[in-house]
């Protein structure tokens, strides 16, 4: 098991030459997702972020009878901002990876429509995207717990400085209020000072690597 990165991996063809799919896909890569791309034998490699996670997809074509066959190999890394991916939650990743041929295919549909040439069935626009039940409701009980967790972030942080300079320390947890007093309550304090202010430098970091 990789626990660095995690593995995706779709394949689709394509009623299209390979070096057309390539150009769709290297302009939907660069200019819709904003991914930097890096050349590879028989495709390329797109770098970007994805919920907070650090991807590398990569994206090989090859001829087919009547077309191409594009495949993308998904790594996302495990470690992100928000945490520790172990599994892909709600199939979030795998939807992305059919999102992006359909991103693909509206590429190509474009340049054959840029070059005079008739719609053709298997490369129809891309659709709308509705708000299916699930991933709504997925994303709803996603920024809960996201919300959730910043509110008792900030409740920790009061209560830490106030248990550092006082020694008497307030936690509230699943079992109810807890309180610590004297010097424990200042050595806890100053660990879970400790361990926000590391998370908030994470949080910077990859903040930071999005941007360069």
């Amino acid at each position: 098991m990789d626990w660095k990165y995690k593995h995706f991996y779709q394949q689709k063809v394509f009623a299209a030459t390979a070096d057309e799919i390539l150009e769709a896909a290297r302009r939907y890569f660069s200019e819709s997702l904003g991914w930097r791309i890096a050349e590879s034998a028989g495709g390329f490699e797109a770098l970007g972020f994805s919920f907070s996670h650090s991807c590398v997809a990569r994206l090989f074509v090859e001829s087919t009878a009547g077309g191409a066959r594009a495949s993308i190999e998904l790594l996302v890394e495990r470690a992100g901002s928000l945490g520790f991916m172990l599994v892909d939650v709600g199939g979030y990743y795998s939807t992305q990876i059919s999102h992006w041929f359909e991103g693909i295919q509206w590429c190509l549909e474009q340049q054959h429509l840029a070059n005079g040439e008739k719609s053709s069935p298997q490369l129809s626009p891309l659709p709308v995207q509705t708000n299916k039940p699930a991933a709504c409701l997925f994303n709803g009980c996603l920024a809960f717990i996201v919300v959730t967790f910043g509110l008792y972030s900030i409740f920790l942080v009061v209560a830490a400085f106030i248990g550092l300079l006082t020694g008497n320390l307030l936690l509230i947890g699943r079992g109810g209020s807890t309180n610590i007093h004297g010097m424990w309550a200042r050595i806890v304090s100053a660990l879970i000072l400790t361990v926000i202010a590391f998370i908030a430098w994470r949080i910077k970091r990859e903040k930071k690597r999005r941007t360069n």
